[in-house]
């Protein structure tokens, strides 16, 4: 009995079995004939086929990834342009150029002020369609607000703004002063973060965090800190929709606690500010917005709207500045030569503190092109390979590009190439020098200087350009004529090896004192 109850059903086992691992070869076949037939077709029939790149690349958004989690994405991108040439294949739908002329096709081309290849989605991370300023893709909605706020950076108030950029100046000078002449010194990243975030804090919306006061991050910038890698795995994971959850395996329970209450802030803040409105102490650059808040304080989502605009500007005058203050120190630090000059240049130039002004600063030659340098060589974002943008079907460097085709111009590895600067990877300010110059050196007259241009160009340039100039140079102006500066000896920081960036750089730490200028009586304090 048992045995005929047990025979009919080995068959059946067997045959479901059998069933099953048919199916799962079909299948394996089906999927394995696919990504066959689609590396096929992206390798040799796809409308970028031609272009020349990694193959990983070309089949898949895998090399994109790496090098982008890795934190060293231009330099990927600079070795595959010196491997391929000027216009590489970077992803099975993207390019990367590496010609200027490439740059202002891609980037000047617009239409009535509007930009004809549109900007992708990678900074927006907005999900309530509202990318305030800098997220904004729509070009006509970004005209306008930046039509908006383009009265904030005239000269007239870059210049209202000098009572705002001198005190901060100054607690900075002062600051050091008072404990930047230790065995262990400062932290070159700390500082430079914390002076830029007090001046762009205030200058968005009269804001004061007091992170140089306090000698700390104010919560802003904690939550900026914290957000620079998940931002980036967010950009990456958008190229692997079915991998869209792991975003979240990434991003600490803690992090998000703190960006819903950095959010809540912003919108405290954004009640305060209105609550000002012409009460300030200084004009700063939510008074730009005034038209458009009439009566937003009925309408929650003008606020929240008003809120990004005014972060974003905060956000763009903190992180630029604090990555061109620190590469400029940083540089100076490693190239004693340029940093004696410099320093001779600038108390030969100014017999007291007061004297001291932006455009008093902007006068002095060689502070220029040290800063100059320092920009070439030291970028102020990580993605300085180009915003990228999608291309309306259009010739780029002499190459028609498809439509929707994402395109961006690597100004990494221009301002790092041979062809456009000779000993491209040595701190040479000289090569900016006019050839009336004492200090012009004519082995540098080949320099094709128009070739970097750290501000983009286009409907998309920095706004802020001449503020960060008129910020910029008075920092290294009244530092150096009020400090003496040094390494911390027995350090080695490579910025070739040490540097990261993922949505923005993370500066290695770099260890320096500050010791106060003896002069005579009076002179020496800021």
């Amino acid at each position: 009995m048992f045995f005929h109850l047990n025979v009919p059903r080995l068959p059946l086992q067997t045959t479901q079995g059998q069933d099953v691992g048919i199916i799962g070869i079909i299948v394996f076949n089906v999927v394995l004939a696919y990504v066959g037939a689609r590396c096929i077709y992206l390798l040799y029939f796809h409308p970028l086929s031609k272009f020349p790149g990694p193959r990983l690349a070309a089949v898949s958004n895998v090399w994109y990834a790496y090098h982008w989690l890795s934190g060293r994405w231009p330099w990927a991108v600079e070795a595959a342009i010196k491997q391929y040439g000027d216009v590489v294949r970077i992803a099975p739908n993207e390019l990367a150029f590496g010609h200027p002329r490439a740059a202002a096709d891609i980037y000047s081309s617009h239409d009535k002020s509007l930009e004809t290849f549109v900007k992708t989605d990678i900074h927006d991370f907005a999900k309530d369609n509202d990318g305030g300023l800098i997220w904004q893709q729509d070009p006509l909605r970004h005209r306008q607000i930046a039509k908006q706020v383009a009265p904030a950076f005239s000269q007239k108030a870059i210049r209202e703004t000098d009572p705002v950029i001198h005190h901060y100046v100054d607690l900075f000078v002062n600051r050091m002063k008072e404990i930047g002449d230790t065995q262990s010194g400062i932290s070159l990243s700390n500082w430079t973060q914390w002076l830029a975030m007090d001046i762009a804090a205030d200058m968005a919306y009269s804001h004061r965090v007091d992170c140089m006061k306090e000698a700390k991050n104010s919560a802003y910038l904690n939550a900026v800190l914290s957000f620079n890698k998940f931002a980036t795995m967010t950009q990456v994971l958008r190229r692997f929709p079915w991998l869209g959850f792991l975003r979240f395996a990434v991003f600490p329970v803690s992090l998000v606690g703190m960006l819903m209450q950095l959010r809540k802030a912003s919108l405290k803040e954004m009640h305060r500010r209105l609550s000002l409105q012409g009460a300030t102490e200084h004009a700063d650059y939510f008074d730009q917005l005034a038209p458009a808040v009439g009566h937003a304080g009925d309408n929650p989502d003008e606020i929240l709207h008003l809120s990004k605009i005014s972060t974003q500007l905060m956000f763009a005058g903190y992180l630029p500045p604090s990555d061109w203050y620190y590469g400029t120190f940083f540089h100076l630090l490693h190239n004693r030569e340029a940093l004696e000059t410099l320093t001779q240049e600038i108390r030969a130039a100014f017999t007291n503190y007061e004297e001291i002004t932006p455009s008093a600063a902007q006068q002095l030659p060689y502070l220029n092109v040290c800063m100059k340098e320092a920009l070439r060589l030291f970028p102020t974002s990580a993605v300085i390979n180009g915003m990228p943008v999608y291309s309306p079907g259009t010739v780029v460097d002499g190459n028609y590009i498809p439509r929707s085709t994402t395109c961006q111009f690597s100004g990494f590895s221009v301002a790092r190439n041979p062809t456009y600067f000779r000993d491209p990877l040595l701190y040479r300010p000289q090569r900016w020098l006019p050839a009336d110059h004492s200090l012009y050196d004519k082995r540098y007259s080949g320099d094709q200087l128009d070739a970097y241009m750290p501000f983009s160009q286009g409907p998309r340039m920095c706004s802020g350009k001449e503020v960060a100039w008129w910020q910029a140079r008075l920092v290294l102006t009244k530092v150096l004529w009020s400090l003496d500066m040094e390494m911390i000896p027995g350090q080695r920081v490579d910025l070739e090896k040490n540097l990261k960036g993922w949505g923005y750089w993370v500066k290695p730490e770099l260890k320096v004192r500050f010791m106060a200028v003896e002069r005579g009586r009076g002179r020496e304090q800021a």
